[in-house]
């Protein structure tokens, strides 16, 4: 920490008798916020990744506004169009705008996979912190469990998951779920042994002590204590996490097991245009570039949180 973040550090922690303690809480928060803007600012890669998420989710939030056609909706009349000023990205083989596909196929994409990666940070973290505190029994059995997921292929558990979701019929809304939970449960595993890994390290520490010391019970002091001293990693693991999850999400729907069509989807888009790649090959490029795009701002940006908040990283 350098001297500048030291006394912003003190002046922050110097409180009077008249601050109540939500005061000081806020107080604290508003110079933490302020420190990691303007940490984040001095990281380049941070920044162009933060832009290009924000740029990502406001065409998520916009789509209905900024889409031009009905995504769905065939019209014959007009396939296989190339670029033009009516459909930007031109139409596909059933006359679709692919322009408006790709919004749509994006929105849905994106959610899927952050409810995904929010579902196995749930599921992980306290897993993974209750092992790595309490230790002995629980921490053998929880990890053995999660060593089991881990050794389970994940394209034969997304496989296994979404066969009975089928065979249940389960359509529309209730798919999407299903391929959630399939997600979400094969994140867990990874954000289970780095939050214990992260637990094992802090367990050790005085604070620790201090807290059992004033009578603090064991879960309080685990998810009150140790929790936020481990969430640096797992903030970087999530952000990395989501780029990773994109790519699968549009695996799947590349192999036919995602939302069934006409549903717009970029890996389903991208397995419909493989029969016009030589004729039309612009039907492949924008659901391909809109994949790259989505998984490499995720990834610069959890690549330049690394470098802020790792810090062996920040001395160098």
């Amino acid at each position: 920490m350098s001297e500048q973040q030291l006394r912003a550090r003190q002046r922050v922690d110097t409180v009077s008798a008249d601050d109540s303690v939500w005061e000081i809480r806020l107080r604290r928060l508003r110079a933490v916020t302020k420190n990691a803007l303007q940490e984040l600012y001095k990281s380049k890669t941070a920044t162009v990744g933060a832009m290009m998420i924000v740029l990502l989710l406001a065409m998520v939030v916009l789509t209905p506004v900024l889409a031009t056609h009905h995504p769905t909706k065939p019209n014959y009349r007009v396939r296989l169009q190339p670029v033009s000023v009516e459909h930007y990205f031109g139409t596909d083989k059933f006359g679709r705008d692919i322009y408006s596909r790709v919004l749509y196929g994006g929105q849905r994409t994106v959610l899927i996979s952050i409810a995904a990666v929010v579902l196995g940070l749930s599921l992980g973290i306290p897993l993974g912190v209750f092992s790595g505190f309490f230790g002995g029994r629980f921490d053998a059995i929880s990890m053995r469990f999660v060593d089991g997921l881990i050794a389970f292929p994940g394209l034969l558990l997304y496989l296994l998951i979404i066969t009975l979701a089928r065979e249940w019929k389960l359509e529309g809304f209730y798919n999407d779920l299903i391929l959630v939970f399939a997600l979400g449960v094969n994140t867990m595993p990874e954000v289970a042994r780095l939050a214990r890994g992260s637990a094992l390290q802090e367990a050790k520490k005085e604070y620790v002590e201090a807290a059992h010391i004033i009578g603090e019970g064991s879960a309080f002091t685990a998810m009150r204590e140790i929790l936020p001293n481990c969430i640096s990693p797992l903030i970087v693991n999530a952000t990395v996490r989501l780029g990773y999850v994109i790519l699968i999400v549009a695996a799947l729907s590349f192999l036919g097991l995602g939302t069934p069509p006409p549903t717009p989807d970029w890996g389903a888009d991208l397995s419909v245009a493989r029969d016009h790649m030589e004729t039309h090959p612009m039907i492949a490029v924008f659901p391909g570039l809109a994949i790259c795009y989505s998984v490499l701002a995720f990834n610069l940006f959890g690549d330049g949180l690394r470098d802020i908040l790792d810090p062996r990283l920040s001395e160098r």
